[in-house]
C-alpha cells in the first residue's frame, strides 16, 4: 500500500496538472448563479428556476419553517419562502442543497465515509449559522454556507481514492490524508468554482486554531469555533484539541460561557439545533 503522502502527491498532481476532472456545480445551482448575474434578475425569475426541481422547492419551504428563519406563521409555498429569504439568501440555500449530490457514492466504503462527512458538514453549518447571531457583520445563511463548504474537498479526495481500494480499508490512513490535505483540495475546488476569497479562507483555515488575521471576527473565525465545538462533542478524547476559550476567534466573537466539557454553552443550550441540522441535511 502506498503511503498517505505518496497517494496525495499523485492525486494533487493530477488536479494541478489538469489531468483530474473537477466536479462542476449542479445544474440548478449554476442556472441560479447565471440568472443572478443578469441585471434584470428578480425573485420571480429565481422562483421559476427553483420550480423545476421539486426536491429543492420542498427543501426551501422546509428551511423557511426551520428554527433559523421561521416567523409567526407557517410557510406553505415556495413564493413565500423565496420572499422571506431574498435573492442572496435563496442562492446560498439552493447551493447548500445542491451540494448533497456530491456526497453520494455507490461503493460501500465510500458511501459510509461520505454519509459521515455530509452529516458532519450539516452539523457544522447549523452551529455556524447560530454563532453568526453573535456577529452583525455576517449573515446566518453566509455562515451556514461556510460551514458546508469548509470540507468540500472531501468528495474529490475520496473519489480519487477509488483507485486505491486498499487505502479505504485503513481508516487511519484516510484520516491522515484528510487531516493533512483536505484544506488544500477544498481551496482548489472552490477556486475552480469561482467562490470568493472569504469562503476559500474558511477552507484554508480549517484547523488553524490560533489564526488572528483581523481585529474583528470574520467568517473563518465563526466556522473555526463551530468546528472545534463539534470536535469536542465527537472527539473529546483528543488531547491535541485546544481549549475553545484560548482561540483568538473566541475572544473576538465572545459567544459566552464554556461548559465543563469544554464546549460552547450557547450551542449546547440551543434546543432547536437538531431540527436545523435535519433541515440542512435534508
Amino acid at each position: 500500500m502506498r503511503s498517505g503522502s505518496g497517494i496525495y502527491t499523485h492525486i494533487v498532481n493530477d488536479i494541478l496538472n489538469g489531468e483530474a476532472t473537477l466536479p462542476t456545480l449542479p445544474d440548478v445551482a449554476l442556472r441560479i448563479r447565471r440568472a443572478m448575474q443578469e441585471p434584470n434578475c428578480d425573485l420571480v425569475k429565481i422562483e421559476d428556476i427553483i420550480k423545476t426541481d421539486a426536491g429543492l422547492s420542498a427543501h426551501l419551504i422546509q428551511m423557511a419553517n426551520s428554527p433559523l428563519y421561521r416567523g409567526w406563521r407557517q410557510t406553505k409555498d415556495l413564493k413565500r419562502a423565496v420572499s422571506i429569504f431574498g435573492l442572496e439568501m435563496t442562492r446560498n440555500l439552493c447551493l447548500s442543497y445542491s451540494l448533497r449530490a456530491m456526497f453520494r457514492f455507490k461503493d460501500p466504503h465510500l458511501k459510509t465515509l461520505m454519509q459521515g462527512a455530509w452529516k458532519a458538514s450539516a452539523r457544522r453549518a447549523a452551529f455556524s449559522a447560530l454563532l453568526a447571531g453573535h456577529c452583525r457583520r455576517i449573515s446566518a445563511d453566509r455562515a451556514l454556507l461556510g460551514g458546508l463548504l469548509q470540507e468540500i474537498g472531501l468528495p474529490l479526495l475520496y473519489v480519487r481514492l477509488e483507485k486505491y481500494p486498499e487505502t479505504l480499508e485503513h481508516p487511519e490512513t484516510v484520516k491522515e490524508l484528510v487531516d493533512a490535505y483536505c484544506d488544500k483540495i477544498s481551496v482548489i475546488l472552490l477556486d475552480s468554482w469561482g467562490f470568493d476569497q472569504e469562503l476559500q479562507d474558511v477552507a484554508r483555515q480549517r484547523r488553524n486554531w490560533f489564526r488572528n488575521d483581523s481585529k474583528k471576527p470574520d467568517l473563518a473565525d465563526i466556522v473555526l469555533l463551530a468546528n472545534l465545538h463539534m470536535l469536542y462533542l465527537t472527539d473529546s478524547g483528543n488531547s491535541d484539541l485546544p481549549p475553545i476559550d484560548s482561540l483568538p476567534a473566541y475572544l473576538k466573537l465572545n459567544p459566552g460561557t464554556i461548559s465543563p466539557s469544554g464546549t460552547l454553552k450557547v450551542l449546547d443550550d440551543a434546543t432547536d439545533i437538531g431540527d436545523l441540522e435535519a433541515a440542512i441535511s435534508g
